[in-house]
């Protein structure tokens, strides 16, 4: 009879402390919902901000040179290359004439640098090549097609 007593308490004590936990998930989940809402009311005032800035001449830098359809992205892969030399390299690039845009990431074991750009791939590593002749030469260039040129340093 004892037993059951106080199996009985031991039950109605864990009923009720799972109770008060399954309340306090319910609190985070209703914070978690409005942090939700006021990010997707940002999202749209964001958008309807842009919008209305475009009505009236406001022109986003960014996507402006991204937009033209002249404009080409190649993906220059550069496998055992240095830091200071990727460095030079990007700097070069990003001065070549037609270059609009450059965007940078190292690795010790392959780095890239993306390049938005007027022309094609072939006549744009035609236009690094001369000023980059102490970085890589053609003896380092694994290949080239349209949208992407790969060269190996080591």
């Amino acid at each position: 009879m004892n037993k059951i007593v106080l199996m009985s308490f031991a039950l109605f004590t864990l009923g009720i402390s799972t109770t008060k936990a399954q309340s306090f998930f319910d609190k985070i989940d209703n914070a978690i919902n409005k942090v939700d809402k006021a990010s997707n009311t940002a999202d749209r005032a964001s958008n309807t901000g842009g919008k209305l800035g475009s009505l009236l001449g406001k022109k986003n830098k960014k996507n402006t040179a991204k937009a033209t359809d002249d404009n080409n992205k190649t993906v220059i892969k550069i496998s055992g290359i240095d830091l200071t030399s990727l460095k030079k390299l990007d700097g070069i690039v990003s001065g070549v004439s037609g270059v609009t845009d450059t965007n940078m990431k190292y690795n010790a074991a392959a780095s890239t640098i993306t390049v938005i750009h007027t022309g094609s791939s072939a006549k744009l590593l035609d236009a690094i090549q001369p000023k980059a002749k102490n970085i890589f030469t053609d003896k380092n260039i694994e290949g080239f097609d349209e949208g992407i040129i790969e060269i190996k340093m080591k």
